[in-house]
């Protein structure tokens, strides 16, 4: 069963109105059950996807499309342009039939543990519009595929109002910013958690046996950027999500001009 719809909308305008861009948004919703028992395990997937209306829609919507926001990531290697409908429906039909694939395979070999072959993917999207240069789009991304729990991660991508491009850290930070960001991340992480310093972040595990890195989800405010790691990502599970938050006068340096 599949249904499309809209679910709800965001809006919001650039400072010249000649360039203005709104938002709107559609919900597709589809169950696909492996039996005709009621009981019997299925696949929920549900696309709430936030999209452009206005100047630089068309580029500014296939660039959503493409930056990761949905996964796997089946439209990174075509080139064809989709309207967000066609996407929706696109994504929605592949990842059932790829579900039904795999999953209907190991449950018609092992139908005594139905309840392992549940599966859920649901994406909600919105626009923040914290920067007067950029949008900020954020996707709310959980999914579940049996085990104890879900998986929730955090897709953020900036989106330049005049160009309508996506940018990256490399776009907006002077070649060499790497090492003076992390330092930045790891003093404002031990502020947030009163750590004295990246010793005694690790010892309630984050950065734990890894190195220290900026993230590719942040949002660029108009005073600070907030970069944001998923749950699991640099800590344990118990963590949740973690932002880290430095104000522009900190990062003044390492701006291109």
């Amino acid at each position: 069963m599949m249904m499309a719809a809209s679910c709800g909308g965001n809006s919001a305008k650039s400072g010249n109105s000649k360039d203005s861009i709104t938002f709107d948004s559609i919900k597709v919703d589809s169950t696909l059950s492996l039996s005709e028992d009621t009981a019997g395990p299925k696949c929920h997937v549900s696309l709430c996807l936030t999209y452009a209306k206005g100047k630089n829609a068309d580029f500014i919507n296939d660039s959503i499309i493409r930056s990761g926001i949905l996964s796997p990531d089946y439209f990174s290697i075509t080139s064809q342009k989709l309207s967000p409908e066609e996407a929706a429906d696109s994504f929605v039909a592949r990842y059932l039939t790829e579900y039904e694939r795999d999953y209907g395979e190991m449950y018609r070999a092992d139908k005594s543990h139905g309840a392992a072959y549940n599966c859920e993917y649901i994406v909600k999207t919105n626009v923040l519009d914290d920067s007067e240069k950029y949008y900020t789009y954020i996707a709310n991304v959980y999914s579940y595929g049996g085990g104890a729990h879900g998986s929730s991660v955090i897709v953020a991508r900036n989106i330049d109002i005049r160009t309508g491009k996506i940018v990256s850290l490399k776009d907006i930070f002077v070649p060499g910013y790497e090492q003076e960001l992390n330092d930045l991340i790891i003093k404002a992480l031990c502020k947030k958690y009163n750590a004295a310093d990246i010793n005694a972040l690790r010892n309630r595990t984050i950065f734990m046996g890894i190195d220290v890195y900026a993230p590719d989800n942040f949002i660029i405010g108009d005073n600070d950027i907030t970069f944001i790691y998923s749950p699991d990502e640099i800590a344990s599970h118990a963590e949740g999500e973690i932002r880290a938050t430095i104000k522009n006068s900190e990062l003044e340096k390492l701006f291109r001009k």
